[in-house]
């Protein structure tokens, strides 16, 4: 078994020790005036197996006492052919959050690892 081949069967093995079947949408992305941007949402992507991984262990609430959000990372780690693209967006079933990617490491051939950011809906809206 060559090196790389030994480092995907541990990627592969770490990612089913805790999955996370998730569908990716892509996001066609536009820049508003005034800074801002618009969301369309494109075809989704086959259903892919990751793990996701808080980047800090945090126990404060994820809305402030005044309704701000507060938005927590994440890395969600894929075996090295997974699919995704920067803006991609994806939910875990709560009608109240959704996921974003907001960047995508640099692989290395044996595994892909997408930073995501989790964001609540502000008065029903996303």
């Amino acid at each position: 078994m060559t090196t790389q081949a030994a480092q995907r069967a541990i990627t592969t093995a770490f990612i089913a020790d805790d999955p996370t079947s998730i569908v990716l949408t892509p996001q066609e992305v536009t820049t508003t005036p005034g800074g801002g941007r618009s969301m369309v949402p494109g075809t989704p992507r086959a259903a892919q197996t990751f793990k996701l991984i808080p980047m800090t262990f945090d126990q404060r609430p994820t809305v402030t006492a005044g309704g701000v959000e507060r938005i927590i990372d994440y890395t969600l780690l894929g075996e090295w052919d997974s699919e995704g693209e920067v803006w991609d967006r994806f939910d875990l079933g709560d009608a109240n959050e959704y996921f974003l990617v907001v960047a995508i490491a640099p692989g290395h051939g044996y595994e892909k690892k997408y930073l995501c950011e989790r964001h609540l809906y502000q008065d029903g809206v996303a």
